[in-house]
């Protein structure tokens, strides 16, 4: 099951539409499990840090295998690269439990949708595992790409069925 939170005030609307499209990617549950405060220690004047904020953030009632992802409002502050700063919509834990994306930054109404259905499919790949797929049309392409703002919420074959053994690994 995938568990959405927020840590901001979100528009029901725009949560029950994520939470089908997030269904639709993975062909695994995903509900909207409520809303919990933002952790102080992660708030950084007007940003979040989003690593502190996965690390302090509140739980909420799961299952060992359940994946949660928090939604803010905020931004986040820019991660340190090898190569420099660089923006961040959203991050995960890779391999853990916990992802946390922001709509700081987007734009309104169906690509807002859109561009955030993205960005939680991108991360919940990232929790199961997945690394930055080479296909531009698939969701676990690289974030930073001009093209990743373009296109539908989905995964390609090769990272769909890669999610698929790694799901029905944790249900074993």
């Amino acid at each position: 099951m995938i568990r959405m939170v927020a840590l901001d005030s979100i528009e029901q609307e725009t949560l029950d539409k994520l939470t089908r499209i997030v269904f639709q990617a993975y062909g695994l549950g995903c509900e909207y499990a409520g809303e919990v405060p933002v952790p102080k220690e992660a708030v950084k004047g007007e940003a979040l840090d989003a690593v502190e904020l996965l690390a302090k953030a509140q739980g909420v009632k799961s299952f060992a295998d359940d994946k949660i992802v928090y939604l803010t409002t905020r931004p986040f502050l820019a991660r340190e690269l090898p190569s420099g700063k660089a923006p961040t919509a959203g991050f995960a834990q890779y391999a853990g439990e916990r992802a946390v994306v922001t709509t700081h930054g987007l734009p309104g109404g169906e690509a807002l949708l859109k561009r955030l259905a993205k960005q939680v499919v991108h991360d919940v790949g990232h929790l199961w595992e997945l690394h930055h797929c080479l296909d531009p049309r698939c969701s676990m392409y690289a974030t930073w790409a001009p093209s990743f703002s373009t296109g539908e919420p989905i995964l390609c074959t090769f990272c769909r069925e890669k999610s698929e053994a790694k799901i029905r690994l944790a249900k074993t």
